[in-house]
């Protein structure tokens, strides 16, 4: 009995002790191939990787990671609907590297170790909403924690939960019930934003930003009056 669980234990300390690649590694192709998804060069193996969880409660079913310096290719979807980690755990996780709906991701989840927990979040990408609008750019960014800056709500989709923002660079898709806020943000045509944050994720056949929490919807404020006082408007014509 003593044998077998020192062998089970070496097996665990093995696999967990096996070199992690980085998620850039598994995301990063030049490839679309034949269904224009731009398939992992790792689609179909076991791989084990390291990121700061950065969203949690997905709507499908797991939650995202990224690399601790941000940048493109650097975010992946974990599908594990009973996880044990939080935003902000720095982990290592092990799973079949597969395609979501057009989405890289982890899945069949095998091992997952919290290394250190309470981490700030990776710096948010700053995007355009041109990029994210074109497909062959956007891909990049799929999965990873971008922000965009000073964008006005355009429009609404025809289906529930769905609205496009321009910055005036391109007019993209954010979709705002992924992470299940959608009650409490009740968006308006011609609405400013000074910032709009979340991840990127590929849905309804295009690319779409999808805020986390409410604090990633930041209202854009109209110039304090108090800063235009009377004396100080007279003086201008002294």
């Amino acid at each position: 009995m003593q044998k077998i669980i020192i062998i089970l234990c070496t097996l665990v300390c093995l696999s967990f002790g096996a070199e992690a690649i980085s998620i850039y590694e598994i995301q990063f192709t030049a490839s679309a191939g034949s269904d224009g998804t731009f398939p992992s060069p790792y689609l179909g193996k076991t791989v084990s990787t390291e990121g700061i969880v950065t969203a949690m409660d997905f709507k499908e079913g797991g939650y995202f990671i990224g690399e601790k310096l941000n940048g493109p290719w650097r975010g992946i979807l974990i599908l594990d609907r009973n996880p044990k980690v939080k935003k902000g755990d720095f982990i290592r996780v092990s799973g079949i590297v597969s395609e979501f709906y057009g989405m890289t991701c982890l899945q069949d989840i095998s091992q997952t170790k919290v290394i250190s927990s309470n981490n700030p979040l990776p710096q948010p990408v700053l995007l355009t909403t041109g990029q994210l609008s074109n497909a062959g750019e956007a891909e990049a960014y799929e999965s990873v924690y971008v922000r965009f800056l000073n964008v006005t709500s355009a429009g609404n989709k025809s289906l529930k939960n769905r609205f496009t923002v321009t910055d005036g660079s391109g007019t993209c898709l954010v979709l705002n019930n992924q992470f299940g806020i959608e009650r409490n943000n009740k968006i308006a045509l011609n609405a400013q934003y000074s910032s709009l944050t979340g991840i990127v994720i590929y849905g309804y056949s295009e690319f779409a930003l999808c805020p986390i929490s409410t604090s990633d919807y930041v209202i854009q404020q109209p110039m304090s009056v108090q800063n235009r006082s009377w004396g100080r408007i007279k003086s201008i014509y002294r």
